[in-house]
């Protein structure tokens, strides 16, 4: 049984929006001390369509954060701190992208993108293509390069699973092949670990699978939960919360899964409060339940916090208020959909809950960085039916300042 230690929580603020596209964050005055955060939103995003995916990177090298995004055609950054779009690719993949990870692939000190498209949910025979989008030099136009094919490839992420400090790429179709709805029964989704070869853009990708069991595997969270270098891998799938583990001993090969929360989630992020451990979970998979497990030995403490939004579909844990403990950022993307804060205690019970938007946001992602580098953090989003990029600026002072 993998040895587990312990990571995100405390309370939240409302939010101002203030649209404006483009537009650099201006200077305001912080929250007094001990006050909920607070939140100022600027979209820079307008018509952006599906919002299928946002992450953030320096992508031009400059120190700064840039916020990276998808839609169904095309790949955009949008350069800090002015926020101008820059197209990287558009109608280069086949319809849809659904997903990408950042990562220097081949070590030339500038960041390219992995990048998940042909999303067809219900083909599960063919379909879902994989891609390295390498950044050249400046000025230069990005390479776009095939990697694999995997039908309904969903999710994807970077994670060191052997712990000899390289990323892999970790990627997860949503369904296993030639599996039907409703029920999607027969074999798994094939979780597959691509590793980059020394030349990425005229070498094959070597591969293997870490498991094939998992069913209706909506997302994943690479994580390092013991005190060896490799990360783990958390799943949310209708068989619960599970840890892939890589075997890392001498002479050992393979994979093991252990069940650690009992439940059918669809999202997953990893948080601490108060020193403990939390697995923050919507279930199920597009469902209406925000459910937070805390760490205990074998199956993690359920606790329910939330069971009324509708589609939710994106998960943030950070210390926002800076009192130590993170705080839950959550989206959702259906009816009158929204994004909130939510604050728990070391348990996993509720403490409180902030709309930060309510009917501006509908949530297809969202991720949590320090965009200005004032060691408070940013929630950035993307929306499906809103079709908008937004940032909500942490606008909070640090508890005790």
């Amino acid at each position: 049984m993998l040895a587990l230690a312990g990571l995100a929580g405390a309370s939240m603020a409302i939010l101002a929006a203030v649209p404006g596209r483009h537009q650099a964050a201006r200077p305001s005055e912080p929250a007094p001390p001990g006050a909920a955060p607070t939140f100022r939103a600027e979209q820079i995003a307008a018509d952006f369509g599906i919002g299928y995916a946002v992450t953030t990177g320096d992508v031009n090298g400059d120190g700064r954060t840039d916020v990276v995004a998808i839609n169904a055609t095309d790949l955009v950054w949008f350069e800090a701190p002015s926020w101008q779009k820059h197209v990287i690719l558009t109608g280069a993949t086949p319809r849809d992208n659904v997903c990408l990870a950042l990562h220097d692939v081949d070590r030339d000190g500038r960041l390219d993108v992995a990048l998940g498209a042909s999303w067809q949910p219900t083909n599960t025979t063919s379909g879902g293509t994989l891609h390295w989008v390498r950044q050249g030099a400046p000025g230069a136009a990005w390479e776009l390069h095939a990697i694999a094919e995997e039908p309904t490839l969903h999710r994807i992420r970077w994670a060191d699973v052997d712990g000899d400090k390289t990323q892999e790429l970790v990627v997860t179709p949503l369904h296993g092949r030639n599996t039907k709805g409703p029920e999607w029964q027969g074999p798994g989704a094939r979780v597959l670990v691509f590793r980059p070869p020394a030349n990425p853009a005229k070498e094959p990708w070597a591969s293997e699978v870490a498991d094939d069991t998992l069913h209706i595997l909506h997302n994943f969270l690479p994580a390092n939960l013991d005190a060896d270098a490799a990360d783990e891998l958390l799943t949310a799938s209708r068989e619960g919360v599970n840890i892939l583990q890589r075997r890392l001993g001498k002479g050992e090969a393979g994979w093991s899964r252990t069940l650690i929360g009992e439940g059918s989630p669809g999202e997953i992020k990893l948080g601490r409060v108060g020193g403990r451990r939390l697995i923050a979970t919507v279930e199920p998979w597009h469902g209406k339940s925000v459910v937070v497990y805390a760490e205990q030995p074998g199956i993690w403490a359920r606790t329910v916090i939330e069971s009324e939004i509708t589609g939710g579909h994106a998960l943030g844990w950070a210390d926002f208020d800076g009192d130590g403990s993170d705080e839950l950022a959550v989206g959702w993307r259906d009816q009158k959909p929204g994004v909130a804060v939510y604050t728990v205690d070391r348990e996993g019970a509720l403490k409180s809950k902030v709309m930060i938007d309510e009917g501006g946001m509908a949530a297809e992602d969202l991720v949590v960085a320090d965009l200005n580098g004032d060691k408070r953090p940013e929630i950035i989003a993307s929306g499906r039916a809103t079709r908008n990029v937004k940032i909500y600026w942490n606008e909070s002072r640090p508890a005790g300042r």
